[in-house]
């Protein structure tokens, strides 16, 4: 607790008082003495007063693979703090150190200050920042003691897109899907709105039945049909298989998958083709299946995406899809999983590897 330097020189001071049975030494280590009692109090009244705040998640920076995680510190006593020492983290999703910050700072007696701090990874995906313990001086970092805390932090590398070939066939193009219902929709884009008059017609022989408006119908003595906006449906399905990697659950396999799936789905986007992007999501154990019609549903998507957890076991998406949507028809379903294989049906399109899948994604012709 006391710096070791300090100790040799107040134990020099005493030798030199003894030996020479001088005055002058022997009040200066009285006033050292006198200096530590003060230091070890200063550290010790603080040692409880001290507040540390961490939000929810850092906010994506100016630049690309960077993530700025803001958080306040506070000083309760009415002692001020001399100095204190932050060792901040950065883990990626293995729990491996990606990064690591060290800031030193001070408070006044009664005060709150915020700090900021700029991260970065070459990979993307959800990464958790963490203070397992800090460090209080006091003045001139005579006396110090350190308190442990267990502060967990987020910060999320969105991943950027590399160019695919995607190509979509008439068949799928043209094909109407069905049963597309109850879908999670945060984001709807502007063309797809639509007015109530659009969007409510009289029944007819050929429409399904799950497109009558119950309520409205009941209302109004009419039995009414409701009518997408949009006749743009899902008829492309892209399944995201998240078991661990085989390669320990390596952050540049991880990273690498999720630029992967975020790559396909902004290609389909750009030749205006809705789909699908579903996984099945380990904390709910339950598919979790997202719409795909514009850039802000994409990023929403990858964002679900980047907190979902990934399982051991293994899961067939397909089995569970069909189970939990059974009415539901598609022209094309994908799948990729954390090994970097893209399936279209049964069909593999490519097998790659974290180091070259933009070149295999390049080469691969893909038809929808």
């Amino acid at each position: 607790m006391i710096h070791p330097c300090f100790l040799l020189l107040f134990f020099v001071m005493l030798y030199i008082a003894v030996l020479y049975k001088s005055g002058a030494a022997l009040t200066l280590c009285i006033l050292f003495l006198f200096w530590i009692l003060a230091s070890v109090f200063q550290v010790l009244y603080s040692f409880r007063r001290v507040r540390i705040d961490f939000p929810f998640s850092a906010y994506t920076g100016e630049k690309e693979q960077q993530a700025v995680f803001t958080f306040t510190v506070k000083n309760t006593g009415f002692l001020p703090l001399s100095g204190i020492r932050l060792p901040l983290l950065l883990l990626d999703q293995s729990g491996k150190k990606a990064e690591e910050k060290t800031l030193f700072l001070s408070l006044g007696p009664k005060s709150l200050r915020k700090y900021s701090l700029t991260f970065s990874s070459p990979y993307c995906g959800r990464f958790s920042i963490r203070l397992k313990r800090f460090r209080i001086y006091s003045f001139f970092s005579l006396a110090s003691l350190t308190r442990k805390t267990d502060l967990r932090g987020e910060a999320v590398f969105f991943p950027a897109p590399s160019p695919v070939s995607v190509k979509i066939s008439e068949r799928t193009r043209y094909f109407i899907p069905e049963g597309e219902d109850s879908l999670e929709t945060p984001f709807l884009a502007s063309s797809a709105a639509g007015s109530l008059g659009e969007d409510i017609r009289s029944y007819r022989p050929q429409d399904p039945i799950r497109l009558v408006h119950w309520k409205l119908s009941a209302r109004t003595g009419e039995l009414l049909v409701r009518i997408p906006a949009s006749q743009e449906g899902f008829s492309v399905l892209l399944f995201l298989d998240l078991a661990v990697p085989e390669q320990n659950a390596s952050a540049r396999q991880i990273s690498a998958f999720f630029r992967c799936a975020a790559s396909l789905s902004f290609a389909m986007l750009e030749i205006k083709c809705s789909h699908l992007m579903i996984w099945f999501d380990q904390k709910e154990q339950c598919l979790r299946r997202l719409p795909i019609r514009n850039e802000e549903e994409l990023d929403f998507a990858v964002y679900c995406l980047l907190h979902g957890d990934f399982y051991r076991s293994g899961q067939d998406l397909y089995a569970l899809y069909s189970k939990e949507h059974p009415t539901d028809t598609w022209a094309c379903r994908l799948l990729l999983d954390t090994g970097l294989n893209l399936w279209r049906e049964e069909e593999k399109l490519f097998s790659s590897s974290p180091e070259a899948f933009e070149k295999d994604m390049a080469l691969a012709e893909i038809i929808l």
